[in-house]
């Protein structure tokens, strides 16, 4: 899918083309989360079912994600995919494709009574397909259009995620009397729940924790040193991981579908940040679904380089040599440089892709102005120093 924005919130200008992982870095109030946003509702039902020059239902969108910033003159969102493409502008929708009659289709084509027969005949026996009405038959190919649906729909993991985690027993009671909290974050807490709910305890062998959810409380056991804690007396970082790794495994399943985390580095040391993103890619590859990324890490970055080297070098690799490189990265995690995308946003609104064809790497070594800044400090103290 590719997405281009003119002058719509801090966005002045981005050209940006989603691939299996797509990374948007940057510094904060730039646009990230606006872009990241933007390709989650390009992906949901919802907007794939808006009616040609629903524009208002556009905007209710967008206010859903808390990016209902004004349509200017010059404001200008246009989206693509391979079945259809959008533009979006001031007071205008415009759609062209095939998904044109979306909606309509969904309600009552012509090739209903057959879609509905090949559903049942995918989930019964021939024999019981004698005893299954039409009517019952459409019901079922409803139903189950639904389902996809909805293990189809993006999910947006925010940064506020830690709100999330500081009412983790009382997350419905929450979402139900704040009616102020946007509605992404409401979703994210839902989604947690329905995680919470289906895995009642499992391992993150990344963080040597174990998390158990309960009614009463949930409590980390922390392998390591062989005890439980409070969910509420756990580290920033664990409350910030815990909830987001909670939902990114429980939403993965066999349908394509867009998943995008804010800030996973979010209160985690650089080394942690490392193991997180490794253990990311290997679920990621193991699945369907795209990842989307916002990020202020260039170490962020630097692992996704790791990762495309790795693989680079492994596939050229004989069998001793790939033991090697398999000792240093495992192979599950590995990713191809044409799977992955890098765009940086600027303070002036400009996205810029970062890609480097030759090197095969992110451009991440170009990023990291705080390494140089502090390397330049260190140098001129250096030869200041040498001169005493």
């Amino acid at each position: 899918m590719r997405i281009v924005i003119h002058n719509f919130g801090p966005i002045k200008e981005a050209d940006i083309e989603t691939k299996r992982y797509t990374v948007f870095i940057g510094q904060t109030s730039t646009g990230k989360s606006v872009a990241a946003k933007l390709i989650s509702i390009a992906n949901a039902p919802d907007f794939l079912m808006l009616a040609n020059a629903d524009y208002y239902g556009f905007i209710k969108l967008l206010t859903k994600y808390n990016i209902d910033f004004i349509f200017n003159d010059n404001t200008e969102i246009t989206i693509i995919r391979e079945q259809a493409s959008w533009i979006i502008r001031k007071n205008s929708f415009k759609m062209q494709g095939q998904l044109d009659n979306f909606w309509s289709k969904m309600n009552g084509d012509d090739d209903f009574d057959i879609k509905a027969q090949r559903t049942a005949e995918s989930f019964l026996n021939k024999e019981d397909l004698n005893d299954v009405s039409k009517s019952q038959l459409k019901m079922l190919y409803l139903l189950t259009t639904r389902m996809v649906i909805k293990n189809m729909s993006p999910v947006y993991i925010p940064a506020e995620r830690i709100l999330i985690s500081l009412f983790t027993n009382n997350i419905f009671s929450l979402l139900q009397i704040d009616s102020s909290i946007p509605e992404s974050i409401k979703r994210f807490g839902s989604l947690y729940e329905d995680a919470k709910s289906k895995t009642k305890q499992f391992d993150i062998d990344f963080m040597n924790i174990r998390v158990k959810f309960s009614k009463e409380k949930d409590t980390i056991h922390l392998e390591g040193d062989d005890v439980d804690i409070d969910f509420s007396q756990a580290s920033s970082g664990m409350q910030s991981i815990i909830p987001m790794w909670s939902v990114f495994c429980n939403v993965l399943n066999d349908y394509e579908r867009t998943i995008v985390v804010e800030e996973p580095e979010l209160n985690l040391f650089p080394t942690l940040q490392v193991a997180l993103i490794c253990n990311m890619a290997e679920r990621i590859n193991a699945s369907k679904a795209n990842l989307v990324l916002t990020s202020h890490s260039p170490y962020i970055l630097s692992v996704f380089d790791n990762l495309i080297y790795a693989k680079d070098v492994f596939d050229r690799a004989d069998d001793e040599r790939k033991e090697k490189v398999a000792a240093l990265v495992n192979h599950e995690a590995m990713i191809s440089y044409d799977d992955i995308a890098a765009y940086s946003f600027d303070d002036q609104g400009i996205v810029t892709f970062i890609n480097d064809p030759e090197t095969h790497s992110t451009g991440a070594y170009a990023l990291d102005a705080a390494s140089n800044e502090t390397a330049n400090v260190f140098n001129e103290l250096l030869a200041i120093d040498n001169e005493l």
